[in-house]
């Protein structure tokens, strides 16, 4: 029987000499020790390697392959097979939802380069308003739902008067929630004067909210009297003058809708 070198064996699977030790020393392969000490390996070996990287490009894990290699039944391996089609459905799943989100923090940071302190007209897009934590707790979406505070614009002054927590649409279409949804209540405005403040704090201050409104009253605009923030996810620091410590700066998205006619 024709026997190969752990160098023609990497040459022939392109694979390194350390991974073949490593699968050596998980007990994968056993290939033969020559008099002076080299390795030997059949063309089963060879054989085995091929099988172990094709599995290995499908995400298995070596458990998983020595299972399949070495323990495993027509019955069993179909089961094994899917199983793992099962988990990478949820992979995909979890990697769309991923993919979303990004894209949503991409526009995001893009947002805070182009209106922090700038004013613009946008709209406050489709979010579903959660009335209660039950519906968060059984579809497990507490890390995908944001808070929206509600404030009432007045004169000189702004003041808080309700708080939301909301679920974006577009995060909802992803997770195929949309049919559980159709009763809830929704946040949109389809145009409203739109910027981007820097807090201590991940509410606004009531003379931000104020300026807002003056700005939009200059350019001729009619403001419902509402006002909406939420806070990016996460936040960055800036040093303090004293050079030696940093605050946290939240990044705060604001939206005044306006009339529409």
């Amino acid at each position: 029987m024709k026997h190969y070198s752990i160098g023609e064996v990497s040459d022939r699977l392109g694979i390194s000499r350390d991974a073949l030790r490593f699968y050596e020393k998980k007990g994968i392969i056993k290939p033969k020790k020559e008099k002076n000490g080299y390795r030997a390996y059949t063309y089963d070996d060879i054989h085995k390697l091929s099988s172990i990287l094709f599995y290995r490009r499908l995400n298995f894990s070596l458990e998983d392959i020595d299972r399949i290699l070495s323990h495993s039944s027509l019955p069993s391996y179909s089961s094994i097979i899917q199983e793992k089609i099962a988990k990478e459905k949820q992979e995909v799943e979890k990697h769309k939802q991923s993919l979303v989100h990004l894209a949503h923090l991409k526009q995001l940071s893009k947002n805070v380069e182009l209106c922090l302190n700038r004013y613009d007209i946008r709209p406050l897009r489709r979010h579903y308003i959660i009335p209660d934590t039950s519906f968060i707790h059984a579809k497990e979406i507490s890390d995908l739902c944001y808070r929206f505070q509600e404030y009432r614009i007045m004169k000189d002054c702004a003041e808080k008067s309700k708080e939301y927590t909301v679920l974006a649409s577009h995060t909802a279409a992803v997770m195929d929630l949309q049919e559980e949804l159709e009763d809830f209540s929704m946040l949109q405005h389809n145009r409203c004067v739109y910027t981007i403040i820097a807090s201590s704090q991940p509410v606004p201050d009531s003379l931000s909210i104020t300026k807002a409104a003056n700005w939009a009253r200059e350019q001729g605009y009619h403001l419902t009297g509402a006002a909406y923030s939420c806070h990016l996810p996460g936040y960055t620091f800036q040093n303090k003058s004293d050079e030696k410590t940093v605050e946290p700066i939240y990044y705060i998205e604001l939206f005044l809708p306006l009339h529409t006619s």
